[in-house]
Order: C-alpha cells, then structure tokens, then sequence
C-alpha cells in the first residue's frame, strides 16, 4: 500500500471544515489505488475527527447505486454523534457541498458481533438485533468534481457521510415483513418519491450481515448500542432545497420528517 495516510486524511478533513459555497477544491493528493487503502484512509480521517462514535453507514446496497459506482458490493463508512440528530430534525443546508437526503432502514445492536466469530449469518445477526427504525442519511462529496467520484474516493472520504437523522424504533420489528416495507417520500406534503425495503441488497438485513463481516475481515465490529443504516431504499435522487420539509414514510416502520434552512 503506496499511498500516503496521513496527507490524505489531513486533505479530506481540512475540506470538511471549508466553507460550503459552491464546489470545494479537495482533490487528493496520492488518491487509494484500491479499496485496502482507501478504507485505510477512513480509518485516519476518523481518528482525526476524534468525534464520539455511534455506528455506521452502509452505501451502494442497491443495484442501482452499484451499477452507477461500478461495483459489485456495498462499502462502509462511520457516523459520528456530532452529526445526529432524533426526528423530526431540521438542518441548516450551508453546511452541506453536494447534498443528498437518502431514506433509510436502520438498526440499533442490543448484541455485539466481534470479529473472532465471523463470517456470521443472518440468523446471528438477527439475534444481535435490539430494533429497527426509520432513517434519513444525508450524503455528500466535497470534491471539486462533486459527484463524480469513485467508489475509492467515496470510501476515503468516510463513504461521503455527512449527518443521520433517527425516527422512532419500531415496537415489534419481527413482525415487520422487511423487504415489502413501502418508502413514500413527500415535499412540502407532495408525493415525489417511492420506493421499498427490497432495495437494500433483497432485505436491509441482508446489508447488516455484509456489514458485519465486512468490518470483521478489517479487524473492526458491530459493538453494542451501534447503529447501523443499511442504504438508500427509494427509487429516485432526492435532493433538498432551503425552506422544504421531506418526509420520509415507511407504512409500518414508522416516518421521520426533516426541514431544512
């Protein structure tokens, strides 16, 4: 592995902290020659940021999104407490570059999955599961070619993660017919979206499993109490303006609604 951690971790960072008006010049200074290194960029980044964490991001879970990144399986990245927030939330679109708001299904583990028991099925995972609830993530790249990245510089930069909004857990997850989870997103009350719980790799449950040995195969771990959100499930890009309301509504699992300025 050739490229330079730190420098690149150090740019990644500094762009963060830059103002968000129009497109960010980060472009970075030796980009990951492949996934290894990109996650070990990650891996610095979030030591930098030195922020609380409370879980993680799965992205490219829907065959859409991979065949847009041209990959063949999701990636990960982490997410922070400085950037959550319980719904209904509302945020300040300024201190996004390129945003886009992504509803999602999301887990809470009642049960740690150390690394020394992987590779884990759905079932040991499942059991591991404390409850399931609604999200909203809110994605964005600061590179000065906005969205037209790739899947590695994705990953380096913390998977383009940028702020979690939590609805309610759900009181009987169980029961919940997971991939049949209809998403209706609306603006301002107006329907603009749709899409289901299927487009996370068949059933976000089958993202969580990935998700749990994929961190294993890097030495890392679902621990108790993580969170983890499991990708974009509706059909179509939504992309917030200042002054709207969305709403994201999955029938049974519950909404969770955020405004922004």
């Amino acid at each position: 592995m050739s490229v330079q951690v730190a420098p690149v971790a150090r740019a990644v960072l500094a762009a963060g902290a830059a103002p968000a008006v129009g497109r960010v010049p980060m472009a970075l200074p030796e980009p990951p020659a492949d996934l290894e290194a990109a996650y070990a960029i990650q891996d610095a980044l979030a030591a930098r940021i030195g922020a609380a964490p409370i879980g993680w991001k799965i992205g490219c879970t829907s065959a859409m999104a991979q065949r847009i990144s041209r990959v063949d399986e999701p990636f990960f990245g982490r997410m922070f407490a400085q950037d959550a927030a319980d719904g209904p939330a509302r945020i300040a679109l300024e201190r996004f570059h390129n945003p886009i708001l992504e509803p999602e299904i999301a887990f809470r583990m009642a049960r740690g999955l150390p690394a020394a028991g992987a590779p884990y099925d759905e079932a040991a995972v499942a059991d591991a599961v404390g409850a399931v609830f609604p999200a909203v993530e809110m994605v964005d790249s600061r590179y000065e070619r906005a969205w037209r990245i790739n899947i590695r510089e994705t990953v380096a930069d913390n998977g383009v993660h940028a702020y979690f909004v939590r609805g309610k857990e759900a009181a009987d997850w169980r029961v919940i017919d997971r991939p049949r989870i209809p998403l209706a997103v609306s603006v301002d009350g107006v329907p603009t979206a749709r899409g289901m719980g299927a487009n996370a790799l068949g059933d976000p449950m089958n993202a969580l499993v990935w998700l749990a040995n994929a961190l294993a195969r890097r030495g890392l771990a679902l621990a108790a109490g993580d969170l983890a959100t499991t990708g974009n499930v509706c059909d179509d890009p939504v992309v917030p303006e200042p002054g709207q309301t969305i709403c994201a509504d999955f029938g049974p699992l519950g909404s969770v609604e955020v405004a922004f300025d």
